[in-house]
């Protein structure tokens, strides 16, 4: 596995580890979870899941990409293009 995808692998963990607990429809966490069509997570859980993250990571998500994330793979991969940006 490459570095790359072992790193994706890690955030989408720990976005999942996050996200697990608002997840009260038991659905399973993939790349592919819409955020709230298949969770139903309202915006200021999402919101509490973007500053854990935030703080997590030491990054800062802009607030016109949170509107526009609706997946975890469109999480995790908003965190990579920030923490590429930062670093």
């Amino acid at each position: 596995m490459s570095s790359i995808q072992e790193d994706d692998d890690l955030v989408f963990r720990k976005i999942a580890s996050l996200i697990e607990p608002l997840n009260d429809k038991g659905v399973k966490l993939t790349r592919e979870t819409d955020l709230i069509a298949d969770l139903e997570i309202d915006s200021v859980a999402v919101l509490d899941v973007v500053m854990d993250i935030e703080d997590n990571y030491d990054i800062s998500i802009p607030v016109n990409t949170i509107s526009e994330i609706k997946t975890i793979g469109e999480l995790v991969d908003a965190i990579h293009a920030i923490k590429k940006e930062q670093s």
